[in-house]
Formats: C-alpha cells, structure tokens, sequence
C-alpha cells in the first residue's frame, strides 16, 4: 500500500525511518499538518498564510521530509521476501524451468522464480551459483515404523534434500494411530503412508504371512478416515504360496480409491511368476518395487540378458516400477541391463533402513548417481524423484514442483566430480566420475539442513582398470602402476587404490619389464623371487598364481546366475 506523508503521526512515522529523524520531521508535521492536509486535499487552508521566506523555509522542510521519508522507506517495503536463493540452475519438470534463475521464498510458500530478483527484496539472501536448485525430493518408499531396524525421519532426510518421505508399510490399520501419534506428529519432514494390507503392519514373521490379519474392509476405512497422510497400500514378504496378499492389497485398493505397492518374492516355492503378477492381479497405476531386484521381480533374463517381454506388456498396460533400493534389491548386471534397453523406472526410492543406511548408503542422492553413472540424465532421474512419485500418490502439485504458491519444500544440489565408489545390494563396487551431493534444504521455507563450508575438491577423475601397489621396477625402486584398457597410463608415486577397479598389492614382488613406459602396451610379469606368479597381456590378468588381485567384484563377477 503507497505511504501517504499526511496520515503519519510520529508514532508511525517512525516506523519507517530512524526513530531521530522521525522526531524531527514530526514537529515540522505537527506544525503545519492543517495547511498541508488543506493543500493535499483541495480544502481550505486551516491556519494563517504563509510568506515571504518562511512559507519558504517552510515547505522546502516538507519537501525534504517527503523525500527523506521515500530513501528510507523504500527499503523496509522492499524486503517483500524472507529468503532468496540467487543464481542457481532451477530445474523444475513439472513446470517446465530448466535455466539459471532466482527463487524467492516468503512465508512457507514460493513466491518468486525468475531472473535477476534483486538482493535488496529479501531479508536473507544464500548464494546458490553452479548449484542445482530443485523440489524437494519425494522418497517413495523408506522404513521410519514397525520394520525392527526402521530409521529416524528427520535425521536421515533432510541431509538427503528429502522433503517428503512415505513409510512403505510399516505400519497397518491396527498399528497406524500410534504411527501417527508418536512419529508423524513430532516430525518435520511430511511423512506421507503406504498402509500395509496386514493389520499389525511390517513387524515379521507369522505376523506378515497371516491372512486373518489382511482385511481389505478395515484397511480400506483406516485409509478414508485418514486421507491426509495415507496415501495407498503395500504388501510385502509374503512367505507363503498364491496371491492372497496381492488380492487382498488390491480389493482393499479399489475400495479406498489409492494405488497398492507390491514387494512379492518369485522364488520357486511361491507358486508365483512376474508375468501373473503383473499381467493379471496389479491394475494400471499400482507399483511393483525392488524392480532391479532379481528375487522380487524377474525384469532380466538371467540367460539372455533381455528384458522380459512380459515387463514391457505390463508398462503398457500402466503398471508401474520403483527402484527401492535397499540392503537387497538393486544388482548391478539386472540395472545395468534394464537402463541400456530403455527400461527406466518410473519411480526412484532408496528402501531406506538401518542395514541399507549403514553399507549401500543409498539415500536420494545416491540412487539417483548411481542411474546416472548407468546412462541416464540429470532430468531424467530428477523428474522420478519428485514429479513423478507426486503424482503416482495424488499429491501433485502440491509436492514435487517449485510453482509459485506452492510449500516451499526445495532442495540444492551439486554435481561433484572426482571418482566416487557405488555399491550395490551384493554389495559389489561400480567406480563414477560424478556424484550428486545435497548441499540445502528446505522444508516449508525454513532452512532445516545446510553443509558445513568445505575445502575445494581435487577433481582427479582418473579410473585405472588394473592397479599395481608398491611393486618393485628398475633398478630396484618401488613404484605403482596403472593400467587403463590395455596401456600402461601411469608409472609413479601414490596413485590411489580408491580409483581402481581391481588393485594388485605387489609389495615385495618384481614388476616386469624392468622399463615401464606410459603408453606402453600392458604385457606385464610379476615375479616373486624369479618365478612367474601372475601374467597380465593387453591389460587383462591371464593367471593370479597367489591371489593378490582386489576384485570389484561388479566386474569379476560372483553374479553366478547371470551370463
């Protein structure tokens, strides 16, 4: 609303200036307030005329206050943001940003996303230059109750850029209230629930396996009463024979009108196959999760290498696949495969517990690295980490976009460079030259994570394929050396073992030839006292007499049910 000068009393004029200016200008106020009111409202004048110098005087002193009143409010008004991220590279699917823009926050909400807002508009400006600023990412499917080694939420999300978290089945129509209760309430994170079809929810055995405890009618209520934080159903571990879970799942689904998330083994026991699960028991817009799994779900061919034909008939159909990550269900040769044929899930999801959390890491950010270092884009595994999940649950876009008005839930992220280990559900090492780092987030306009300033990285993105550690060469010196497809790319000092796909701790045996040359072919013996313990031609090694080689295991393979 414009200040109008003649309705200040000094009170409210200090307001908006220096409270001393503010009294000083008031008497001038208080002085001729009447003629100045009869003048700007084409009145009479209400005291005597002025002349000469001190009408003068006078009024140069009001001008002065008029102009003075505009410097030093201008400001305060201006300051129409509480936070401003500035210069970042906004990449938001759902509205279609992708470019360097600035993005203001007020309140809880969005209030700006556009170029160049200026610094002075905002009360608290972070500089976001060569970052990633994105929603807040949407976890799918993670364990924060019931499950015996579930995580804390806030804890482990926020670190993650993750602003909205759904508790895959932890908890069933019997157990919810108290989920509620004791988790959801005192939480910071939005905890969105996959109701699980057993009552007493994701608590093991007999309990999972129980069929007296699966009631679609009861489950199907629990959801309507509490359509705010439910958001469907999931079925999991299921150990005995037939489709009694993923029927029940499924009715209770179409009674409350909410997708169903399955998690059913294959194993031969089972009396189970991908092909019927898919094709005849799930309906369009249900999520089959653990997809590069090769228990859950058969999406490879374990002799082929081809993704089954039945997996592409059920995508037509509108069934949909999650990654859920976890401690056992994403392999590298089943991933590795499916993205190389174009077979992308539609949704990425860490399945975040203890054990997953204390040896894959598999946060967010790290899942969506790891599809990367597959071959898919940024703005691909962005648009399946908050675009997508959102709407498979009925919440867009009220998550998963940075619109104007909507929660302020946003993330920055950065693309760090250097060489990176990933690790699978065996857990076998795969080597990446960039990683994704969350580095901000927000929650509802409210800083609830930042990293701690950190020194620049040495962005050394060389990946040797054979490593040889303090090997003896020459004329008796040790040297490391490494080999990169079938030449030898560096003889020195220090090359780290961490870049490497399979090291070779030479320590006390004789590298030859004694005149290793960079860019030399690979034709390598390693000699422990004169007798040929390994032969290494063309890079590749032909015989390990003593077993010194340190496999990633992604490439020498244990995988023994794949090609």
């Amino acid at each position: 609303m414009p200040v109008r000068l003649w309705d200040f009393s000094c009170r409210e004029l200090s307001d908006h200036v220096k409270p001393e200016i503010a009294r000083y200008f008031s008497k001038t106020i208080r002085c001729r307030r009447p003629a100045l009111l009869g003048l700007m409202r084409g009145g009479k004048k209400r005291s005597a005329p002025l002349k000469g110098k001190m009408w003068i005087r006078n009024y140069a002193r009001i001008l002065w206050l008029i102009l003075a009143v505009a410097f030093f409010t201008v400001p305060a008004c201006a300051q129409q943001y509480d936070l401003l991220l500035r210069g970042g590279h906004v990449v938001d699917p759902g509205d279609g940003i992708n470019a360097r823009m600035d993005v203001a926050v007020k309140g809880d909400r969005i209030a700006a996303v556009q170029p160049h807002i200026p610094a002075s508009n905002a009360r608290k400006v972070v500089d976001v230059s060569n970052l990633y600023v994105v929603p807040g990412l949407v976890d799918l499917h993670r364990h924060v109750f019931g499950l015996i080694d579930h995580i804390a939420a806030d804890k482990y999300a926020f670190p993650s850029g993750t602003t909205t978290i759904v508790d895959a089945g932890g908890s069933g129509w019997r157990t919810f209230p108290e989920f509620r209760r004791t988790v959801i309430a005192h939480s910071k994170v939005r905890i969105l629930v996959l109701l699980n079809i057993v009552g007493h929810g994701m608590i093991g055995e007999p309990y999972e396996s129980d069929t007296t405890d699966m009631d679609p009618v009861k489950t199907a209520d629990m959801i309507m009463h509490n359509r705010d934080v439910i958001v469907g159903i999931k079925t999991a571990h299921f150990g005995k024979p037939g489709y009694t879970a993923i029927d029940r799942a499924v009715e209770a689904g179409r009674l409350a009108h909410v997708p169903v998330m399955v998690d059913s083994h294959i194993f031969s026991n089972s009396g189970r196959s991908s092909r019927e699960d898919l094709l005849v028991h799930l309906r369009p817009g249900d999520i089959h999760t653990h997809m590069y799994n090769d228990r859950q779900i058969e999406l490879v061919s374990r002799f082929t290498g081809k993704v089954q034909p039945w997996m592409w008939a059920a995508r037509r159909r509108g069934v949909l696949f999650d990654v859920g990550h976890g401690a056992g269900s994403f392999l590298w040769p089943v991933a590795a495969s499916a993205v190389a044929q174009g077979f992308y899930p539609d949704t990425i999801s860490t399945d975040l517990h203890g054990e997953s959390l204390a040896i894959q890491q598999c946060d967010m950010p790290n899942v969506m690295s790891k599809l990367m270092l597959l071959g898919m884009t940024f703005d691909q595994v962005l648009v399946r980490s908050t675009v997508n999940p959102a709407k498979e649950i009925g919440r867009y876009p009220e998550i998963g976009t940075l619109g104007v008005g909507r929660i302020a839930d946003i993330a920055v992220l950065e693309e760090e460079t250097g060489v990176f280990v990933f690790k699978d559900s065996w857990p076998a090492k795969r080597l990446g030259t960039k990683r994704l780092e969350n580095v901000l987030t927000l929650r509802a306009g409210k800083i609830v994570y930042e990293q701690n300033p950190r020194p620049p990285a040495v962005q050394d993105t060389t990946i040797y394929d054979l490593l040889f550690k303090h090997a003896t060469i020459g004329n008796g010196s040790q040297a490391d050396v490494g080999i990169i497809g079938n030449r030898v790319a560096q003889v020195g000092h220090g090359l780290k073992a961490a870049h490497a796909r399979v090291v070779v701790e030479a320590e006390g045996y004789e590298l030859t030839p004694a005149a290793l040359a960079e860019g030399a072919v690979a034709d390598l013996k390693l000699l422990d006292a004169g007798h040929v313990i390994m032969i290494v031609q063309g890079g590749k090694i032909l015989t390990d007499d003593e077993g010194l080689t340190i496999p990633d295991v992604s490439r020498a393979g244990h995988y023994s049910n794949y090609r």
